[in-house]
């Protein structure tokens, strides 16, 4: 199999964005795009017809102002809001070309079972674990999938467009997809919150923390297990500086509210370790 596989998405949100524009540098055909948000649709569509996105100067990609036209697409990537994947693939499973089985249904969530597209012949699932935005861009080289499949069809084409971005991937079940989702939100949702809390702390020279938070995460996936490197005063029971800080944090009390919660899990993970 090649990369001339025929991709079409159905919505244009953050993943179909990031998604379409990778597989169509990576030479593959993206003949439509269909969304809820007509402008949102035909906004991507434009996008993927200049040259920066179509250095192969494949066919243009087309807004679908019908589902319907998604048809003969040798897959259908489902790229929508996790409550909207219902209500879109009862359209999506209508198409002649998928209830044939020729084309391969997928979608793109972490946390939604693989049999909310079971009903059709070939389908799966093509989760990036990795945040994805319209304003920033990503080198798809380092966001791993992780793929679920139906049969050897939709095996053989999630895993083919996969390798043509360069990705890693895993073939996994929905259980330890879900595992994995939860594990994403936090390493991903949670150390943001935290983030904006220290940009809160130390703004204007937050710009400063950025090789901390850098060091940080790259020591945690080094050493075995993140809790074999956690320093500060919590893991060493320095109780007077906590105090200090959390003076700092007086009239701040979400900020002190958190910084007392983890400063006590913290050191109550120590206490068992020794």
């Amino acid at each position: 199999m090649t990369s001339s596989l025929r991709i079409s998405f159905a919505g244009a949100g953050n993943a179909a964005f990031r998604l379409s524009i990778a597989l169509k540098s990576a030479g593959f055909e993206v003949p439509f795009i269909w969304g809820r948000n007509e402008k949102s649709g035909v906004q991507l569509a434009s996008i993927l017809n200049k040259h920066e996105y179509n250095p192969l100067s494949l066919s243009d990609t087309a807004y679908a102002s019908d589902i319907s036209e998604l048809n003969e697409s040798d897959v259908i990537i489902l790229a929508v809001s996790d409550d909207a994947i219902k209500e879109v693939f009862s359209k999506i499973s209508l198409i002649p070309s998928v209830v044939s089985g020729k084309t391969v249904v997928c979608h793109t969530s972490g946390a939604t079972s693989i049999s909310a597209v079971s009903s059709v012949p070939s389908y799966g699932v093509f989760y990036p674990l990795m945040t994805l935005s319209k304003a920033k861009p990503v080198d798809m080289k380092i966001v791993p999938f992780l793929l679920e499949v139906s049969d050897e069809n939709s095996r053989s084409v999630l895993v083919n467009m996969t390798e043509s971005l360069g990705s890693e991937y895993m073939i996994c079940n929905s259980d330890e997809r879900m595992r994995m989702h939860v594990a994403a939100v936090f390493v991903s949702n949670f150390v943001n919150y935290m983030a904006a809390l220290a940009y809160d702390v130390s703004v204007p020279h937050h710009v400063f923390l950025l090789p901390l938070a850098i060091e940080t995460v790259r020591k945690a996936f080094l050493y075995g297990h993140p809790s074999l490197v956690q320093t500060g005063p919590a893991v060493r029971g320095d109780i007077s500086t906590i105090e200090k800080h959390l003076d700092i944090l007086e009239d701040t009390p979400e900020h002190r509210q958190v910084y007392e919660l983890l400063s006590k899990l913290i050191a109550s993970r120590a206490q068992t370790k020794k």
